[in-house]
């Protein structure tokens, strides 16, 4: 995944969006952490044959139908996928040797943000490595209402 950068982030508003460069491009330090933290909240678990317990499985949540009872339910249910996902990260990379730069140190839920009236949410997230650097990113998505 390194070789191609299939996700990219845009620099000025933090959304990831999913293509091909013209020119294969090799991520780096922060962009090539948070591109697996992004890859990881999104794979869905049971999907790969050799690691079926890896992905956040947030792709799930999709198709649901939303009203303003089922906020605090999603809430929790994002939450956990961040927090899952953050300790699927760690677990992989505590026997390898990576530098600091691509080494998560954490992943934080930065907040949520659900609009009933055009059935989006948008999920930001904080992914800090451990050389000290930040990075945020979000998703958005939408929902039936």
């Amino acid at each position: 995944m390194p070789d191609i950068n299939i996700m990219r982030i845009d620099p000025v508003t933090r959304r990831v969006t999913f293509g091909f460069n013209l020119l294969p491009a090799r991520n780096a330090h922060i962009e090539l952490l948070v591109q697996l933290a992004a890859k990881t909240i999104l794979s869905t678990a049971g999907q790969d044959y050799l690691r079926p317990e890896y992905g956040g499985s947030i792709l799930a949540l999709s198709g649901r139908s939303l009203n303003k009872s089922d906020i605090p339910r999603l809430n929790a249910d994002i939450a956990y996928i961040i927090k899952t996902s953050e300790e699927q990260i760690l677990r992989e990379q505590v026997d390898k040797f990576i530098n600091e730069h691509e080494r998560l140190k954490k992943m934080t839920l930065l907040g949520i943000d659900i609009d009933l009236s055009t059935g989006t949410v948008r999920i930001d997230v904080l992914v800090e490595n451990e050389s000290g650097e930040a990075s945020k990113f979000n998703f958005d998505a939408s929902v039936r209402v």
